[in-house]
């Protein structure tokens, strides 16, 4: 159908290497099933499920639909109202959490909006704010998500403005590759609830990353780093004007 819509692509990251360093068997049967169970739980809310649900159970939800496409998601809202836009911010928000917190991937994601061809029943995803959305994803340089122009300028008045807390937004200086940064509404994943005992970690042995580590792969430990100081920033829990 030709409308008007909001859109959201969402890539794992690292995902190529992943595959290289890992059996098969792993990534399908641990990492992506893990990352199919977060997709629905993001999705529909319910009780996160103990396997993963068929790829079909996705497009249920009465605002959003969704096509996954190997590593990348594809989030539409069926209708352009506020309502619809505001559930799929949510849902790619709780989709970056979840798997922040306790998956093997990282997600990121760039949102636009503008008009599209989408028939899920015939493969076709056709327009400009999905090229727009995946083009501003590929800019950023973390695991999280944000709005380029067309989504922003959507986006209510009243919430630009920080009114209503329930759109899981935040203004907030986006950090994009080569050291460049956008001024623009991120996703506040952080809304998402964790235990006062968890932190975001560079791995299971090391809070951050090593000299070694920013040797051997410099992109990867800038992302994590500004991952985790967005995370600080708005956490409720990991605020240091809160601790204190």
């Amino acid at each position: 159908m030709k409308q008007h819509y909001f859109i959201a692509v969402c890539d794992i990251l690292g995902f190529s290497d992943h595959i290289e360093a890992n059996p098969l068997d792993i990534v399908v049967n641990l990492s992506l099933d893990y990352f199919r169970r977060s997709l629905d739980h993001s999705v529909h809310k319910f009780e996160f499920p103990s396997q993963a649900p068929p790829t079909s159970d996705l497009d249920r939800h009465k605002h959003v639909g969704v096509a996954l496409f190997s590593d990348t998601v594809l989030f539409y809202t069926k209708h352009d109202t506020d309502d619809a836009i505001r559930e799929l911010l949510a849902t790619v928000s709780w989709l970056i959490f979840e798997t922040i917190q306790q998956g093997q991937t990282r997600v990121r994601a760039g949102l636009a909006y503008g008009e599209a061809y989408i028939e899920p029943e015939n493969s076709l995803f056709i327009g400009m704010p999905i090229v727009n959305a995946y083009r501003f994803e590929q800019q950023q340089q973390w695991a999280g998500g944000a709005l380029d122009c067309s989504a922003y300028m959507r986006i209510p008045k009243e919430v630009r403005f920080g009114e209503y807390a329930d759109w899981w937004l935040v203004e907030y200086d986006v950090p994009l590759k080569s050291n460049a940064i956008r001024r623009t509404l991120a996703l506040n994943w952080n809304n998402g609830i964790h235990h006062p005992d968890w932190c975001l970690r560079w791995s299971m042995q090391f809070d951050m990353p090593s000299e070694a580590d920013w040797s051997v792969n410099p992109s990867v430990c800038e992302k994590f780093v500004n991952t985790k100081k967005f995370h600080e920033k708005y956490c409720q829990f990991c605020r240091n004007d809160i601790k204190s």
